[in-house]
């Protein structure tokens, strides 16, 4: 059962999470309705914050790789149940791939001619970045694939700490728990605004592989895997991981003592007051 929990949780957060986060990539592309990464960053954040309400009292709503990850790291998750966290928001991220594709690919395939472009002759930068994140995601940038598995790295070190922190016991400054996914997904917004014009801001490996995959079986082949298949690992699965885990032993083994000092602190601190109030 709490195999079966696990697994519809992940699967059904991360589909809503991609299906909205990459079906506004896709307005945005296709019709203009979105600009910039403010805006689409926005729809990102909420898409998470309601995809967590949804599914937190299933499986933890992890919806990304690297939060696993760095929760068996941290302890919080055992490492057999790893696997099948894996597979769900693999799973879901494809199936939203796919929905997006059934919705959107007669709009992309009249993009792509009226651009003069076909699937096999298309470059990775226009109606194919949809379904496959590029760096640099700016002509403005110069972004190798060491910069950009730094970009990935640190913003998924910035997002899991965020996590950590605020659903930490010890932490007395936390917020809500029902507040909680609106900060977690006020966060992606602020990073897809910070590190989406450098890599399109993955900041997951799922959410990125998943609908690379699909891109290259409807068609778009190696042009989905960019210009250097490795270097296009190493920034969006790499780097996000290596990030995780860097932010999860920076938690336990920094942050978490701090924060159970203070609680202690706030503590004797209380017991003192009530002891002064007794005397009085």
């Amino acid at each position: 059962m709490n195999t079966a929990k696990n697994f519809a949780g992940e699967l059904i957060g991360t589909f809503i999470m991609c299906f909205c986060g990459i079906g506004a990539v896709a307005t945005a592309t296709l019709f203009g309705a979105l600009t910039g990464p403010g805006q689409v960053g926005l729809v990102w954040g909420l898409a998470i914050a309601i995809a967590i309400f949804v599914t937190r009292n299933l499986s933890d709503a992890h919806f990304n790789p690297a939060v696993s990850l760095a929760m068996c790291v941290g302890g919080r998750m055992k490492w057999r149940d790893l696997p099948i966290y894996l597979v769900g928001q693999c799973c879901g991220a494809f199936l939203a791939a796919g929905g997006l594709w059934l919705l959107f690919a007669d709009s992309v395939l009249k993009n792509l001619k009226n651009a003069g472009l076909s699937m096999s002759s298309n470059a990775i930068g226009s109606a194919a970045s949809i379904w496959c994140e590029i760096y640099p995601n700016t002509s403005a940038g110069a972004v190798s694939y060491i910069t950009g598995a730094l970009a990935e790295g640190i913003g998924v070190f910035v997002l899991v700490l965020v996590i950590f922190s605020i659903t930490s016991n010890e932490n007395l400054g936390r917020a809500s728990r029902n507040l909680a996914p609106l900060f977690i997904g006020l966060t992606i917004t602020i990073l897809i605004n910070v590190i989406g014009p450098l890599t399109d801001a993955g900041l997951n490996p799922a959410r990125d592989m998943m609908p690379r995959i699909w891109a290259c079986i409807v068609g778009w082949g190696t042009i989905a895997f960019g210009s250097n298949a490795f270097e296009t690992c190493m920034v969006y699965i790499v780097g996000p991981l290596v990030g995780g885990v860097l932010a999860a032993l920076l938690y336990n083994y920094v942050l978490r003592p701090m924060h159970k000092k203070g609680a202690e602190a706030d503590t004797d601190n209380a017991k003192f007051l009530e002891a002064e109030e007794q005397l009085l």
